[in-house]
């Protein structure tokens, strides 16, 4: 199983769901999700709660998961980058890694109503559910 970052601006919403249902569906803990924008004291270093409420909805509970910047250390450890966010903001060094980057730009569920949350968390669990499935191909 590949190694796989995902990438959103705050790290707060698109990328912990990603990452859950990476490693949920995957089994392990292959994946890894990191903010643009280092705003982990700003959120207490938790993503929103809105988040935790969706996902539970599907079984997943993330309340363990904490936001993580973005840094050169995290990406030496991944095979893949899933970049949820507008490519403008991602630092070059993401733009010009060797390491394989998809873009996915996904609208950012923050301040979002619950259903148009539930909509979001479905487009990421469809999405990583492809990504699996080509890797087991």
């Amino acid at each position: 199983m590949k190694k796989v970052l995902f990438i959103c601006q705050a790290n707060i919403g698109r990328s912990q769901i990603a990452e859950a249902f990476y490693n949920h569906y995957s089994k392990g803990k292959y994946a890894i999700s990191a903010g643009v924008d280092d705003v982990g004291e700003k959120y207490n270093f938790t993503p929103t709660p809105h988040v935790f409420e969706v996902m539970s909805e599907k079984g997943i509970d993330i309340t363990g998961q904490k936001i993580k910047p973005l840094n050169q250390e995290i990406i030496d450890e991944i095979d893949e980058i899933v970049v949820l966010c507008s490519s403008e903001i991602v630092p070059e060094y993401i733009k010009n890694s060797s390491k394989k980057v998809i873009y996915n730009e996904i609208l950012d569920p923050y301040q979002r109503s619950y259903e148009e949350l539930r909509q979001i968390r479905d487009e990421i669990e469809a999405l990583v559910l492809k990504m699996i499935a080509s890797q087991d191909s």
